[in-house]
């Protein structure tokens, strides 16, 4: 790696401004057609829980920037042998991995064992838990910023289950730097969080006030992985009080926009119409993704600095 001090991507907050809008700049640039770098590395993408959008994501944007990419079944590695991931990290270093990217139920866990792995091995977050997922964070705001809407004239409403979700906390905290014009949060009372930072964030008790002259909304799926079975919604009763319908949206700004960092649940906290309709992001989400994980990967190598 170019950079001499050893680089983790673990939550939005450890981001100083310059170093976001860059990644920003440099995703929109990517995406736009500019060339990528050409990275001598090797990276090795460790999931502990199910992903199709971010692990296949980091893949090719790793093989894009000519990154050597090893991916480690779960079931297939020591940790079913009971080596611990302090171990797991360490060894990958001593065969030449340069970069861990990493998804973990537990909370936290990315934090700690970025305390632990060897200097030269950096870690990046790819989920960890109720915690942390900046590069969600990242390719949705730069999804939205290739729309060419100002920040402070976003009016977002990130809606449903806020309480589990990864992606609610990385994103509340990224829209808030950015300093976008109105950001709100609705959920049904159980979803709601009890530990998140809810500054300068307008908690709506229902769908249809937090859609109300909004031109974006980012809706949530259930997290029922991270539910007791007891707690489970019915998905009709929850599609009737909190999914995002045609009909629903008649409320928010025209041309309002649809986000969802998925997978989606249709029929539940969205409609199939509007997952699949002209103001769906879905897909742009997806595609943006790439380009935003290999912006990342750049920056983790000490490319594309920001000035």
């Amino acid at each position: 790696m170019t950079d001499k001090a050893t680089r983790h991507l673990l939550d939005i907050d450890s981001l100083d401004s310059d170093t976001v809008q860059s990644l920003l700049n440099r995703a929109g640039a990517l995406a736009a057609g500019s060339a990528p770098s050409h990275l001598d590395m090797t990276v090795a993408n460790l999931f502990f829980e199910p992903s199709t959008r971010t692990r296949v994501s980091f893949e090719l944007a790793a093989q894009r920037l000519g990154m050597r990419v090893i991916n480690i079944e779960l079931d297939r590695s020591s940790s079913t042998k009971g080596e611990s991931l302090t171990d797991t990290a360490a060894t990958l270093a001593a065969m030449g991995v340069d970069c861990i990217v990493l998804r973990h139920p537990e909370t936290g866990r990315c934090h700690k064992l970025a305390s632990e792995v060897p200097a030269g091995l950096s870690l990046l977050n790819a989920g960890d838990g109720r915690g942390h997922h900046p590069s969600q964070a990242l390719l949705d705001a730069a999804t939205i910023a290739a729309l060419g809407m100002s920040w402070s004239a976003l009016d977002l409403s990130i809606v449903g289950d806020i309480r589990h979700s990864r992606v609610a906390r990385s994103g509340l905290q990224l829209f808030r730097r950015l300093g976008i014009g109105r950001l709100r949060a609705a959920g049904p009372p159980d979803m709601m969080p009890d530990d998140m930072d809810l500054a300068g964030v307008e908690v709506c008790t229902t769908l249809d006030e937090a859609l109300e002259d909004a031109n974006a909304v980012m809706m949530l799926r259930i997290q029922r992985e991270r539910m007791d079975k007891t707690g489970w919604p019915d998905s009709k009763h929850y599609h009737q009080e909190w999914g995002l319908t045609e009909a629903r949206l008649a409320s928010a700004a025209p041309g309002c926009r649809v986000l969802h960092p998925g997978p989606i649940n249709r029929g539940v906290e969205i409609a199939a119409d509007v997952a699949d309709g002209p103001r769906s992001l879905i897909l742009k989400q997806v595609r943006m993704g790439v380009f935003m994980r290999m912006a990342i990967l750049e920056w983790l190598a000490g490319r594309h600095q920001a000035n």
